[in-house]
């Protein structure tokens, strides 16, 4: 099967490229060396703003789009790439005839939500909708695995902080990235999986504190983590966001506003993966 997947470099991408390693992959890219120097076999075109010919010219059967940015730059901003990069791989997807276009969304997106990510996200999501193409739609919970960025900023900040605060009262359902990856592979495989839109969470509910707690262990980091209530942390927006590396934005502040687990209205990892 020949499937074009936008963001293939990013976190959850190499856990996928594992997955589909037997399709015949377009991998457009600005870093092709990367996916060479790492074994992987496919075609990497430039990745271009011209999503919608990249797409077209390739001719896929199947589109995964993973485009994603967690912090807001001058040349990337949240709207940008989840809604209308979203939409310009769409247009190709449906000049090109593709038979399904997968997205990944956010666990969280919803249009009535305080955070501009979340709403680029469902923004995203409708985009995807509105163009009647085959889709498969999947809200992730927080996705754990390595080159998580989390583990890597632990590490950088506990070079001088000899002790870590995290939210005792915001709640996440972490979920790997290869049990992610693997969903997106069985969507791209199984003709009939479309038209929906999958819940990803973990089967562990985990206040922000006990997540904060198993990264740094993870990371072979000893520091204390205090558990202290999300409201203790706003006033503390300004003076994090000096930090190369703010430990929380505000968009990430606003995130934990709402659990970040699934709702059940929706099916899951276990529907479509079994036990």
């Amino acid at each position: 099967m020949r499937i074009f997947i936008a963001g293939a470099g990013g976190f959850v991408g190499g856990a996928l490229l594992k997955r589909l390693a037997g399709h015949d992959l377009v991998l457009p890219s600005r870093e092709p060396g990367k996916f060479r120097s790492a074994g992987v076999k496919g075609e990497f075109p430039p990745f271009t703003e011209d999503l919608a010919g990249l797409v077209s010219a390739a001719a896929p059967e199947v589109v995964i789009n993973l485009l994603g940015v967690i912090r807001e730059t001058p040349g990337a901003g949240f709207f940008l790439v989840h809604e209308e990069y979203t939409r310009r791989l769409l247009a190709g997807a449906r000049a090109a005839g593709v038979k399904k276009f997968i997205q990944m969304s956010a666990l969280g997106a919803a249009p009535d939500s305080p955070s501009a990510y979340q709403r680029s996200k469902y923004a995203g999501e409708e985009a995807v909708r509105s163009f009647a193409l085959p889709y498969v739609i999947f809200r992730p919970s927080f996705i754990t695995g390595e080159g998580q960025r989390l583990t890597q900023d632990l590490k950088a900040l506990a070079r001088f902080l000899p002790v870590f605060a995290a939210p005792s009262d915001a709640r996440v359902a972490p979920v790997a990235a290869a049990t992610v990856a693997a969903c997106f592979a069985r969507a791209a495989e199984d003709p009939a999986v479309k038209n929906e839109l999958f819940e990803l969470g973990g089967d562990q509910v985990l206040t922000f504190r006990e997540l904060l707690s198993a990264a740094l262990a993870g990371a072979g980091v000893r520091r204390p983590v205090l558990g202290l209530p999300r409201v203790f942390f706003r006033p503390l927006l300004p003076l994090f966001s000096l930090f190369p590396s703010p430990p929380m934005t505000r968009e990430q502040y606003l995130m934990l506003a709402r659990p970040n687990v699934p709702s059940g209205a929706y099916r899951g990892v276990r529907d479509l993966l079994g036990s």
